[in-house]
């Protein structure tokens, strides 16, 4: 699949200096590559809409016909669910709902958003920003739904991995004091594309609020959804590497879920699905409790080195976590531009096994109250 960036520039729909500041900002202020240059005038709804429809292979929907939508299809998802999986509901068609989603190739998502209307789901891209403003003309929910408290939490089948997700995401007041990182600040700045050079520094790279081990712990043991100790363990990871991500697995295939840290672009992350019986780098690691070191040339594994980001890492260390010895997503980690640290094993191993442990009690807890 290729990168929206490259899209972009093959359309003639930006410039490469315009690329390369949406990629700096997202790398300084996380994010979306697309929201970015929203933000900054580089282009246009139609052209970024057009982009990602070519991208995911889905269709797309404008924010002007999401804003349209009649309230009852908007309000079928929990306005708190449909904000954390930024998804809405904007259209019926023959027995089909048709939902606008910023990342449509999650399978999860998809699930979810059946477990709570019922019926099959057609999946549109939209823009964050589209997306967002349409859910903000929805009256909110009360209080105890906001809280994450669902009216009609959606059912768990047996298999309970498919159908867990998250709760809405940590306020600032439940963080714990996070430990510095000083190596993040001075980790290289490149923009993602091999052929654009630096540019300037824009300020100063924001540390990722890591935590220490003990920290981890006491928030994991309240972590009440998917989503949340998924973020968790980026944070953990993250006091030890400068840029991470996860990859969930989830119907037979790995897709990209969630990144942090230094020079690294959600957009390319989320980008990312392969089937598990392609030869990777992932289906290496499965059988074992860590890989540290360079990643083998081959198809997949070269892809996703590029979606990881420039420069591309050195040296990787990537960790399985483990539901009931059941895989069901992969913590990668790296140093931009240089080697591992020492210990970086016995630190991030005993946090990818503790967050699996968490998904199983989360799991468990589900299906006893449903």
């Amino acid at each position: 699949m290729k990168r929206l960036g490259e899209i972009l520039l093959e359309r003639g729909a930006i410039a490469v200096s315009e690329l390369h500041t949406g990629l700096e900002a997202c790398h300084h202020k996380g994010g979306r590559l697309g929201t970015q240059l929203l933000k900054f005038g580089f282009v246009d709804e139609h052209a970024l809409l057009d982009a990602l429809s070519e991208q995911l292979d889905v269709p797309s929907v404008p924010a002007s016909v999401l804003c349209r939508a009649p309230s009852a299809l908007r309000r079928m998802l929990p306005l708190h669910v449909a904000r954390r999986l930024q998804a809405l509901i904007f259209k019926r068609n023959e027995g089909r709902l048709g939902v606008a989603m910023t990342n449509p190739r999650n399978p999860a998502v998809m699930e979810e958003i059946i477990s709570f209307v019922g019926i099959d789901v057609e999946p549109h891209v939209a823009t964050e920003a589209g997306i967002l403003t349409a859910l903000s003309e929805i009256e909110s929910e009360p209080e105890d739904a906001e809280s994450g408290t669902r009216a009609h939490a959606p059912p768990v089948r047996a298999n309970g991995w498919e159908r867990l997700w998250a709760a809405p995401p940590l306020q600032p007041s439940d963080l714990l004091r996070a430990e510095g990182r000083s190596s993040v600040q001075a980790a290289p700045l490149a923009a993602a594309f091999p052929s654009l050079a630096p540019v300037a520094e824009m300020g100063t790279l924001a540390a990722a609020e890591g935590l220490d081990d003990e920290s981890f712990r006491a928030l994991l043991h309240a972590a009440g959804g998917r989503d949340e100790i998924g973020e968790l363990l980026l944070r953990r990871a993250t006091s030890v590497l400068d840029r991470c991500s996860l990859f969930a697995v989830h119907s037979g295939r790995v897709v990209g879920w969630m990144a942090r840290g230094a020079v690294v672009v959600v957009d390319d992350v989320q980008s990312f699905a392969i089937s598990l019986e392609l030869p990777s780098i992932f289906s290496e690691v499965a059988g074992a409790d860590t890989f540290c070191g360079q990643v083998p040339s081959s198809p997949v594994n070269d892809v996703l080195m590029q979606v990881m980001g420039e420069p591309a890492p050195r040296e990787m260390a990537i960790f399985p976590v483990r539901v009931k010895n059941r895989v069901v997503a992969y913590l990668l980690g790296d140093v931009p531009g240089a080697s591992l640290p020492e210990g970086v094993q016995n630190k991030l191993l005993p946090a990818a096994q503790k967050a699996g442990i968490a998904l199983e009690i989360l799991i468990m807890k589900k299906k006893i109250l449903s």
